[in-house]
């Protein structure tokens, strides 16, 4: 019996520091998170304009949008392309049944 009651408090044991240990680390990898983006901030605000990481950091949105720009034309000129090889096939295909008669 006391064999169990040792087991059933050992076990117990292990849960409450388990649980106390995973919130630590949850806890933990936040704050190292929140840590890294503010050292990042303070960072960009220390470097010059001029610096290449802040050059990147003002031109990555215009580049987004011209990226956006041209993907919208590249899947028009593809839908554009696509009706085009349909046509030419349909008369291609009335051509040679033209043809054959």
């Amino acid at each position: 019996m006391k064999r169990y009651v040792m087991i059933g408090v050992l076990a117990s044991a292990t849960l409450v520091a388990g649980s106390y240990f995973l919130k630590e680390g949850g806890r933990r990898r936040i704050n190292l998170f929140t840590m890294r983006r503010k050292m990042m901030e303070r960072m960009m605000k220390a470097m010059p304009d001029n610096s290449p990481p802040k050059v990147i950091t003002s031109v990555l949105p215009r580049l987004q949008e011209q990226n956006e720009q041209i993907l919208a034309l590249l899947k028009e000129q593809n839908e554009l392309l696509r009706s085009d090889v349909e046509a030419c096939g349909k008369t291609t295909e009335d051509a040679v049944a033209n043809k054959r008669r």
